[in-house]
């Protein structure tokens, strides 16, 4: 029953906690926010106390082209839960318009493909001769979303679909093209200057799903000096993440959070931990902090 949810969809469901260092992974129209080429990269491994615990691996890289209007985008993930196996890569094209000082609006497009394998071999049966446990089963399907977001040097927001696209490997005649499938994706925040020493970012995060879900996070971020960030997020699924920032210098900074469920689910794992690295190469002045947006 738990490895049901992975096998029947190819969709790509990943959750990320620290999605306002890496707007990028949820909104392929913040492609070249940072106005530079910036890489990304994270680890997180759900339920760590529990046997064969999902654990999903992210990279993206992102950049804006010679034309500033233009920025292009790509994205990595590989995802595992016990017999279900998920790996993807997609393409990402955003044109973006200058609104107002230092603000743009961005309209994207992105596409790839998602391969799915069950690994029907490492389920130990009490009839190893049983038919419907056969051998591994490998799909690979299409991926398209796409993706608008206007962002400047204090805030960002944006609306996106992560794929348009659906499939149940338990139905092959179910419809490929379903919308009510999809993960709808609504996002913001804003950087509020207390000080010289001291910034504070609120941001939310809301993933919207018509037949399956609704998870809504609600983040507050403290920077330190501009190097060292701290934050809480609560999400309405009964988590509340911690996270911890540092600024290595302008262009690095590495983040680790933890996820700990205070509903029912607490007896029962030891929560989820994430880490993430992101690389700026280079970046510009006077233009949006890589720091921050």
């Amino acid at each position: 029953m738990l490895v049901l949810p992975l096998t029947v969809s190819s969709q790509k469901k990943l959750i990320l906690s620290q999605y306002m260092h890496n707007r990028y992974a949820i909104n392929p129209a913040f492609a070249g926010s940072h106005e530079v080429l910036s890489m990304f990269g994270s680890y997180r491994k759900q339920w760590t106390s529990v046997p064969n615990s999902p654990y999903s691996m992210f990279f993206s890289a992102h950049a804006p082209l010679k034309n500033d209007n233009v920025a292009i985008g790509i994205t990595l993930f590989n995802e595992e839960f016990a017999i279900a196996k998920n790996t993807g890569v997609s393409l990402a094209y955003a044109y973006r318009l200058n609104v107002g000082r230092q603000n743009k609006l961005a309209f994207s497009i992105n596409g790839g493909f998602v391969s799915s394998r069950s690994m029907w071999s490492k389920v130990s049966l009490l009839d190893p001769n049983d038919p419907a446990f056969g051998e591994n089963e490998t799909e690979m399907d299409p991926q398209l979303g796409f993706g608008v977001a206007w962002y400047g040097r204090d805030f960002f927001a944006g609306f996106s679909i992560s794929d348009l696209f659906y499939k149940n490997s338990l139905d092959p005649e179910a419809p490929f093209f379903e919308p009510s499938k999809s993960d709808y994706m609504l996002t913001g925040g804003y950087l509020f200057r207390a000080n010289s020493f001291l910034k504070l970012q609120p941001s939310m995060l809301l993933r919207f799903n018509p037949d399956e879900y609704t998870l809504l996070d609600i983040s507050a971020t403290a920077i330190f000096q501009d190097i060292i960030w701290t934050g809480l997020t609560y999400r309405n699924n009964k988590e509340i993440t911690a996270m911890v920032g540092w600024q290595v210098t302008p262009q690095f900074r590495f983040a680790y959070s933890y996820d700990y469920p205070t509903g029912d689910l607490r007896t029962l794992n030891n929560g989820n931990h994430e880490v993430s690295i992101q690389f700026d190469f280079g970046y510009k002045i006077p233009t949006a902090s890589p720091k921050f947006f």
